[in-house]
C-alpha cells in the first residue's frame, strides 16, 4: 500500500483540485491522508481568544465544492483547532464531524502530525527531537524539507529517496505550491511530488 500525503489545503479549491488529479495520474492506488489545516480560519490565532461565534461564514467557508473533494481521512490542524475552539458544537453537522478527526495517525512505523506541536525555529526549522518515531510526517510551516540528526537535506521532486531509520518529513503545501508526497512503506522510499 502506498501514501499520498497532503497537508495545508486551506481551503484552496483550485490547489487541491489540481493535486488530487495529480495523484490520480501519478498513483491512483495510493490511499490519500491529509494531515490537517484543511480549512483556513478567518480569524486570527490573538483576535480568536476573545471573540464571539455569531456568524459561521466570518470564521470558516465551507464550499460545497471544496467540501466535496475532502474524501479521505485528516489530521486537525491548528486552523481547525482555532475554527472549533470558536464554533460551538452544533452549529454544523460538517464541523461536529471534524471534531472526531485525530491529531496523529501511525502508518506503520512512521507517526504523521500536523506539525504545530513541533518547535520552530525563527527560519522555521523544526525541532523534531521529542519525537521517537523511525520516520515523522509533519506539515504546517508551508515548505517541503528532508531531515536526519537535525541536518536539512536535500528534497528534490520527482525523486524517490530511500529512508532507513530517524528521519522527519515536512510534505509541502497543497495551497499555492501544490505539493504532496508519495509514501511507499514497504520500499522505505518517499517522492515529493508538485502539481501543475
Amino acid at each position: 500500500m502506498r501514501y499520498a500525503l497532503l497537508a495545508d489545503l486551506h481551503s484552496s479549491y483550485a490547489d487541491t483540485l489540481a493535486v488530487l488529479k495529480n495523484i490520480k495520474e501519478i498513483a491512483p492506488d495510493a490511499e490519500i491522508v491529509g494531515l490537517g489545516d484543511l480549512h483556513e480560519c478567518h480569524i486570527g490565532k490573538k483576535r480568536a481568544r476573545r471573540y464571539a461565534f455569531d456568524e459561521l461564514e466570518r470564521i470558516v467557508t465551507l464550499d460545497p465544492d471544496f467540501l466535496a473533494l475532502l474524501t479521505f481521512p485528516s489530521l486537525l490542524g491548528n486552523q481547525e483547532e482555532r475554527i472549533l475552539s470558536i464554533v460551538p458544537p452544533g452549529a454544523s453537522p460538517y464541523l461536529d464531524r471534524l471534531r472526531l478527526f485525530p491529531r496523529e495517525k501511525r502508518i506503520g512505523d512512521a507517526l504523521l502530525i500536523h506539525g504545530d506541536e513541533l518547535e520552530w525555529g525563527y527560519d522555521w526549522y523544526p525541532d523534531t527531537s521529542r519525537y521517537d518515531a523511525p520516520i515523522l510526517f509533519f506539515g504546517h510551516s508551508h515548505m517541503r524539507g528532508l531531515y536526519r540528526k537535525g541536518k536539512k537535506l536535500e528534497a528534490p521532486l520527482d525523486l524517490p529517496i530511500s529512508l532507513k531509520k530517524h528521519y522527519a518529513v515536512n510534505v509541502g503545501p497543497v495551497v499555492f505550491e501544490r505539493e504532496w508526497l508519495l509514501y511507499d512503506p514497504e520500499r522505505r522510499t518517499i517522492t515529493f511530488r508538485k502539481a501543475k
